[in-house]
């Protein structure tokens, strides 16, 4: 048994148009706050940040937002699922996560016609895909977000001085 779990997660799904980002990065915490397997639960944590995958559609001749009410707009939250003393595999809690999940979006938005898609991803890809403009969701006490863009290179560090101490 695995005492402890961190699992880089992508979430993606369909929403309404008018949704809530940070509403929805929340209803995603909060859903995997205690994992279940069976008779077994668990505590979970998840962090990370919630965005749009596509964009709006452009006004309208007549200047009325170009996405009709119901035409479902896809977002994504890329980040870390943590979970405590999980009973079995880094695959079984991401598929329990997922379960959590699927059930906390249907129950919020209704049938949106597919569940939210939930995958174990690479770390590295939440650190280069998540984008600026990304809401951060999750603990309080979390790292702050990745960013896709690279960090400007840091100068070489200068050569040490010579010892200040006693010459023989």
């Amino acid at each position: 048994m695995v005492d402890a779990l961190r699992v880089s997660l992508l979430v993606t799904t369909d929403l309404p148009p008018d949704t809530d980002l940070k509403e929805f990065g929340r209803l995603l915490v909060d859903s995997v706050l205690t994992l279940q397997r069976g008779e077994v639960t668990y505590s979970a944590l998840l962090r990370g940040g919630v965005f749009w995958l596509d964009r709006p559609l452009p006004p309208s001749d007549d200047g009325l937002p170009g996405t009709a009410a119901e035409e479902l707009r896809f977002a994504a939250l890329l980040g870390h699922l943590s979970a405590a003393q999980p009973p079995g595999s880094a695959k079984e809690t991401v598929a329990d996560a997922g379960r959590a999940i699927t059930a906390a979006v249907a129950a919020r938005y209704g049938d949106l016609g597919s569940p939210p898609a939930v995958m174990a991803i690479r770390g590295e890809d939440v650190r280069e895909r998540t984008p600026r403009s990304a809401i951060a969701v999750g603990s309080e006490t979390a790292e702050p977000l990745p960013q896709s863009e690279p960090l400007p290179r840091a100068d070489p560090l200068p050569e040490p001085m010579p010892s200040m101490g006693a010459s023989a």
